[in-house]
C-alpha cells in the first residue's frame, strides 16, 4: 500500500469554525412539493456513530418546543429536554436562520442529545446521561488542524483510504462527490491515486479532535482527475465544484446509501432469485447489513410509505417534476416519514431490510421520469449552479492555493511547513462559512 498522511497545522491561534456537523443543508422548497405542510425549515439526516443526526434549520417563530415535538418527541419529553436546557439558556433566544442538532438512537427511536448554535462563539449542548438529561454552555467548535491524505489504490478506493487514514464517514462523500463523474467501485483500479485534504475540529470538552469538512478532494483513475473543491454556493450553503466552478453535485444523490457494493443492475431481462424465471430488473439494488440507514436522494413529498406486496415495506418520494423515487425491502421507516411528509436531500428515511420478495438486506431503488422507468446510475438529471461574476475571483484563487496543497501531498520530500494554511487562506476558506447562517 503506497500511502502516507500529512498533517498541516495552523499558524497562530486557529479561526473559529462553526462545525460542519452544526450546519443545516438548506435547500430551498422544490418546485412541485408545495403541498406539503409545515414551516420552511430545512432538516437534513445522517447517520453517525452514536446514531441519526437531524439537522435542523430555525425556521421564523418556531421554538425548541414545536421543533422537538415535530421530530415526534411527546408532550413530556419535550418539557424535560426545555427544563434542562433553560437552566442554562434563556430559550426565548432560540432564533431563525440558526441550527439545531439533534441525536437519536439508531432506531430513531430516543433523542440522545441536542446542540444549537448560539452565536458564532457558542453553542448549547443538552445530553442524555446515565438517564438525566445534562445541559451546558460550551464554545463553537474550532479548527484545530487541516490534515493531508494521499495514497495509491491497492484492491479498492475503499479499502485502500481507509488504510490511509481517511475518516470513514469521508469515503462515503467522496461517492456522493464524485459519483456523477465516476463509479467508485467499477471504475477505480489498482495504481489510481487520491488525495485528501480536510478540516479537523476541537470541541472545549477535552476529547480527541474530529473530523470536519472535506477542503478539497482529487481522484486520478483512467488517465483523468477529478478535483473537488469546497466552496459556498449563493445560498450560503457548502458546495463542491470541479475546476471550472461547475457544481459537481446534482439536484440528486446518486446512491441513496452510504456508498455500497451494487448486486444488481437496471436491465430489461434478469434471472430473478425468488421467482426463477427472467424478468426486466427496473432499478438498482443496493446490497449493505440490515438497519444501514437510507437517504432520500433529492428534496421531495412522501407520497407512500407502507407495505405494498412484493416490495415489502416501501416508500415512493414525488419531487421536483417530473422525478420520483422509491425505496424497496426496508426493515422500517424513519420516525415520522409517512404520506404527506416532505422530506430533505439527504434525509433519513428508513432502514435496508430483506422485507417482501427478497432474498436478504438490499435496497431496491427506482427512479421515474414522467411517470416511466429510467435508470437511476444514467439519468441525465439536473445540476446545480456555475461560479460566475464576482464570487469567481474568489474561487479561483482558493482554487488554486487548495489545488498547489493537493499536488504536495503527493511529494514525500516537500517540508512540512509549505503544507501549512497561510492565515489569509483560512479567512477566505473558514469565515464566509462560519457566519453564514448566523444573523
Amino acid at each position: 500500500m503506497a500511502a502516507f498522511l500529512v498533517i498541516a497545522l495552523l499558524p497562530g491561534a486557529p479561526e473559529t469554525l462553526a462545525s460542519s456537523e452544526l450546519r443545516a443543508e438548506v435547500r430551498g422548497k422544490a418546485r412541485g412539493v408545495g403541498r406539503a405542510s409545515g414551516g420552511g425549515a430545512a432538516a437534513v439526516s445522517v447517520p453517525g456513530e452514536d446514531g441519526a443526526k437531524v439537522r435542523h434549520l430555525v425556521a421564523e417563530g418556531e421554538t425548541l418546543a414545536s421543533i422537538l415535538g415535530g421530530h415526534g418527541l411527546p408532550a413530556a419529553e419535550v418539557q424535560a429536554w426545555e427544563q434542562a436546557a433553560a437552566a442554562v439558556f434563556a430559550l426565548d433566544g432560540v432564533r431563525a436562520a440558526h441550527a439545531i442538532e439533534l441525536t437519536f438512537a439508531k432506531d430513531q427511536g430516543h433523542l440522545l442529545g441536542l446542540e444549537y448554535e448560539i452565536d458564532p462563539h457558542s453553542v448549547l449542548s443538552v445530553r442524555l446521561v446515565h438517564g438525566q438529561i445534562q445541559a451546558r454552555l460550551k464554545a463553537m467548535p474550532q479548527l484545530a488542524a487541516v490534515r493531508g491524505v494521499a495514497g495509491r489504490v491497492d484492491a479498492t478506493l475503499a479499502t485502500s483510504a481507509s488504510a490511509a487514514g481517511v475518516p470513514v464517514r469521508m469515503i462515503s462523500e467522496l461517492a456522493d462527490l464524485f459519483g456523477w463523474q465516476i463509479d467508485l467501485e467499477q471504475d477505480v483500479q489498482p495504481g489510481d491515486e487520491f488525495r485528501l485534504l480536510y478540516a479537523e475540529l476541537a470541541d472545549d470538552d477535552g476529547d480527541a479532535p474530529r473530523p470536519g469538512d472535506i477542503l478539497a478532494a482529487e481522484i486520478t483513475s483512467g488517465g483523468r482527475t477529478l478535483t473537488a473543491i469546497r466552496f459556498e454556493n449563493e445560498r450560503g450553503e457548502t458546495e463542491y465544484y470541479d475546476l471550472d466552478g461547475r457544481a459537481l453535485g446534482r439536484r440528486f444523490l446518486k446512491y441513496p446509501v452510504a456508498y455500497r457494493k451494487i448486486t444488481s443492475n437496471y436491465t430489461g431481462a434478469r434471472f430473478h432469485p425468488v421467482l426463477h424465471r427472467m424478468r426486466p430488473h427496473r432499478g438498482v439494488d443496493f446490497s449493505a447489513p440490515a438497519g444501514t440507514p437510507i437517504r432520500a436522494v433529492a428534496s421531495g413529498v412522501v407520497t407512500f410509505a407502507g407495505r405494498s406486496g412484493r416490495y415489502g415495506n416501501h416508500i415512493e418520494i414525488e419531487h421536483q417534476q417530473p422525478y420520483a423515487t422509491s425505496y424497496s425491502h426496508l426493515q422500517k421507516f424513519a420516525r415520522g416519514v409517512r404520506a404527506g411528509t416532505m422530506v430533505r436531500k439527504g434525509q433519513v428515511i428508513g432502514f435496508v431490510g430483506a422485507s417482501g420478495m427478497a432474498t436478504g438486506p438490499h435496497l431496491h431503488f427506482m427512479l421515474f421520469e414522467n411517470g416511466a422507468y429510467v435508470d437511476p446510475l444514467t439519468a441525465k438529471l439536473p445540476t446545480d449552479e456555475q461560479i460566475s461574476g464576482a464570487r469567481w475571483k474568489r474561487f479561483a484563487a482558493l482554487r488554486s492555493d487548495l489545488v498547489a496543497r493537493l499536488a504536495n501531498l503527493g511529494r514525500a520530500t516537500v517540508p512540512l511547513q509549505s503544507l501549512s494554511f497561510s492565515p489569509v487562506s483560512l479567512l477566505d476558506l473558514l469565515r464566509p462559512h462560519a457566519s453564514s447562517s448566523l444573523r
